[in-house]
């Protein structure tokens, strides 16, 4: 159960859905200096996006979406996901380390099934809107697409985990990169993920 947790909140950064307009469960709206307001309803998270990207489709269960720069063969998805695996924080769930360390696995573990190998850089201590957090980064070749870099950053509080996903290609980050670190100065978490959640179990809402 728990290794199927841990799957189910890294998918929440691989997974592609098909392109739309405005998808469900957001809110969108037009911001000054022409970029876009992207809100996710479920985690309350929100983030600004230059306006000639495309949004696509929701993340099922409505945790994020991808968005679509003007460059081939290029993503950034957003999403938030909950954090439910055993861990050795206070309250017994996961740390920002197990997290990382799960990450790691599982995507080496699921490229590898693709027979595709990836190099990984070293990890990077980075905050997202103000919490603890990694950037995670590998590159990987493409027998389609040729060599593709992704850049994964993400938080993780006590109930609830932000991500970022970005993917591109290698020549492509340069160019793409900045644009995402401005992306990242307008993102807002939307509620502690800190808190204790409505959904605990009794015994930890009486602490």
């Amino acid at each position: 159960m728990i290794r199927r947790c841990v799957v189910v909140s890294v998918l929440v950064l691989c997974l592609v859905p098909s392109l739309s307009s405005a998808p469900a469960g957001a809110i969108e709206n037009t911001t000054q200096a022409g970029w876009k307001l992207y809100t996710n309803v479920r985690f309350g998270f929100s983030i600004r996006y230059p306006d000639d990207w495309r949004l696509g489709n929701p993340m099922p269960d409505g945790v994020g979406v991808i968005l679509y720069p003007p460059i081939e063969q290029s993503l950034v998805a957003v999403s938030g996901h909950m954090n439910v695996v055993s861990g050795n924080t206070p309250e017994g769930r996961q740390t920002l380390e197990e997290f990382a360390s799960a990450h790691h696995r599982i995507i080496t573990d699921l490229y590898g099934k693709k027979q595709i190998t990836l190099r990984w850089q070293p990890d990077q201590e980075k905050t997202l809107a103000g919490f603890p957090g990694k950037e995670l980064i590998f590159t990987y070749t493409d027998n389609k697409q040729g060599e593709i870099i992704e850049h994964h950053i993400f938080s993780l509080g006590r109930n609830e985990g932000r991500g970022i996903r970005v993917k591109a290609p290698r020549s492509a980050e340069d160019q793409i990169m900045p644009t995402i670190r401005k992306m990242l100065e307008t993102y807002q978490p939307g509620r502690d993920q800190n808190a204790v959640s409505p959904l605990a179990p009794n015994s930890e809402l009486s602490r």
